[in-house]
């Protein structure tokens, strides 16, 4: 089990930080590649993975937040004594699954919540690129429900909270370094928006954040994270997806973690 070192100097502390960036880095650069070959390996065979919205999701998602992410964050667990033990894993019981409702409730009304704070103050926020997608192509908001669940929210909090956030926590002390993590989160989501108002956006996905980090923490179970936040994903790809299918209206503020 990994221990608390927060009495360290300041060298310990900025190597601790370049760390988790480099790891960070390292995660989307090995996901970016992969997707490259993987789609280059496709295409030789005639499948063209960028001719269709929904291979595209499905093969980024594999290799990013799949075997990018995963393999990284299993690397660098792979070169600490501990390993594994860095982990805070365990198989989830009743105590979790209180756990995951709480989160995924906090996570909504924290979202609402923003929503309405800028709509009242007239604050505009940037719109994440997949409800134009989606809203263009709803086969694949379907697509996105599933890796939702079983890669975008296994793998986004290996990485992030399991690794990132973890060694940030025993450094820094628990406040700063699941507040340092996620705005690490929250910037690493800067490629997926577009149009204006992308600070007040990136204050949303903080707070979200936040409420992800303190989930693992206080759980001490990556299982619990991962799970709110693959659910969160997924419930809002499938109201986007009722949405444009029935005309029930456009679902104003996609915020996909």
């Amino acid at each position: 089990m990994a221990t608390q070192t927060t009495d360290a100097g300041p060298l310990a502390y900025a190597t601790t930080l370049v760390t988790v960036l480099l790891i960070g880095v390292a995660g989307f650069g090995v996901g970016t590649i992969l997707t490259v070959v993987v789609a280059g390996l496709l295409g030789a065979v005639g499948i063209d993975v960028f001719g269709s919205p929904v291979l595209q999701i499905v093969v980024g998602v594999l290799t990013l937040q799949g075997l990018g992410f995963g393999s990284v964050a299993l690397f660098y667990l792979s070169t600490r004594d501990e390993g594994l033990g860095l982990l805070m894993l365990s198989m989830p019981d009743l105590r979790d699954a209180i756990w995951v409702a709480a989160g995924l409730i906090a996570l909504f009304v924290a979202l609402i919540g923003m929503s309405l704070i800028q709509t009242t103050f007239g604050i505009e926020s940037a719109q994440h690129s997949l409800q134009e997608l989606g809203t263009q192509n709803p086969e694949m908001l379907l697509v996105l429900v599933p890796l939702s669940i079983l890669l975008v929210g296994p793998g986004e909090e290996l990485l992030f909270r399991g690794v990132i956030q973890r060694l940030l926590t025993l450094r820094f002390g628990v406040v700063v370094g699941i507040s340092i993590a996620s705005v690490i989160f929250a910037f690493a989501h800067v490629g997926s928006l577009t149009g204006e108002g992308l600070l007040p956006t990136l204050v949303t996905y903080v707070v979200l954040s936040l409420i992800l980090g303190g989930s693992y923490h206080f759980s001490e179970n990556l299982v619990v994270p991962a799970v709110i936040h693959g659910l969160f994903n997924a419930i809002q790809f499938s109201i986007l997806y009722w949405s444009v299918t029935t005309g029930g209206g456009e679902m104003l503020w996609l915020v996909a973690l």
